[in-house]
């Protein structure tokens, strides 16, 4: 039961690195970002519960959520307030604290944290070039709790991050 397990949550990585590789490479909206998003961390909070990874799967959650409310932001006065991405980076602090196995949930909250302030932004380019970090983190997570896939994954969503702000310095031509 255990290997199906693992085989089912190395296929929800596959799909979830599927869908940011591929807005990852090419110029998109803030809003499909938001919208892909959701999407790619329900699929890791799968990976990552199937794993036993809890910090990565409570994280997974509440970044779906974030990136949801952030999706209102300019839209709905409450919602655009500074209050509401520092509500989530404590969120992101208390989820990994409660699901605490040890030194690496350091590095999902660190890097929602870091996602956070990316989500927060505006401009694409400005996202992506946070994302390099968010990725390298979890990067690190990734290969701690056995996710193949996720480590390779986010390997080339950081290479694929760093390709795409070196090539579009600041060039912020689609928001």
């Amino acid at each position: 039961m255990e290997q199906i397990s693992f085989i089912f949550s190395q296929l929800l990585a596959v799909a979830a690195i599927s869908l940011l590789l591929w807005y990852t490479i090419r110029p998109v909206s803030r809003r499909a970002i938001m919208s892909f998003n959701i999407v790619i961390n329900l699929l890791w909070a799968g990976h990552y519960m199937l794993l036993k990874a809890y910090s990565g799967a409570v994280c997974s959650v509440f970044c779906a959520l974030m990136v949801w409310v952030f999706s209102y932001k300019g839209k709905r006065p409450f919602l655009s307030k500074l209050a509401v991405p520092l509500f989530f980076a404590i969120m992101f602090l208390a989820g990994g604290l409660l699901t605490w196995q040890g030194i690496g949930s350091l590095l999902p909250i660190m890097g929602n944290i870091l996602l956070v302030i990316a989500m927060w932004r505006d401009r694409e380019w400005t996202i992506k070039a946070i994302c390099i970090l968010v990725a390298a983190l979890w990067v690190v997570y990734n290969w701690m709790n056995r996710s193949l896939i996720g480590g390779i994954g986010q390997t080339l969503s950081l290479i694929a991050n760093l390709v795409y702000v070196a090539t579009h310095h600041r060039q912020d031509t689609i928001d």
